[in-house]
């Protein structure tokens, strides 16, 4: 396990909707269809909470190569999703699509957290009603 960054605080936002978010780790903050910005996490929790990645490399196009990528939860990311389950002002934990299939393929429940679902991709809107699970 890496040591715990001390720079370790989860943005958090309430939507016009009355839904309380989270950002698990992206770098990047989010705006949603109705202003709301969340903001983004510290580059040093987005890199403790990196997946564990697995890459399968095979010839690919005019020499190029191609690669089958599969993720893995480290131990740190596995308690960090958990101990924000547990946290009541939240309502939904915001994970990125790798994150939602490595939990699928670890049998782990998602709880709260789902992936984003883009209202526009020009502007990069987030819906603030509409959320992936799959």
């Amino acid at each position: 396990m890496i040591p715990e960054p001390a720079n370790n605080s989860v943005p958090q936002a309430t939507l016009s909707n009355g839904v309380n978010v989270a950002n698990f780790s992206s770098p990047h903050t989010f705006t949603f269809t109705d202003g709301t910005v969340l903001g983004a996490c510290h580059p040093d929790r987005s890199n403790w909470l990196m997946l564990i990645s697995e890459e399968i490399e095979s010839p690919g196009i005019k020499g190029t190569t191609d690669i089958e990528l599969t993720f893995a939860m480290s131990e740190d990311v596995r308690q960090a999703l958990a101990g924000l389950q547990k946290v009541d002002g939240i309502d939904i934990i915001i994970i990125p699509l790798p994150v939602m299939l490595a939990m699928t393929a670890a049998g782990m429940p998602l709880g709260k957290c789902r992936s984003i679902r883009m209202a526009d991709r020009i502007t990069k809107t987030v819906f603030t009603d509409r959320w992936c699970k799959s």
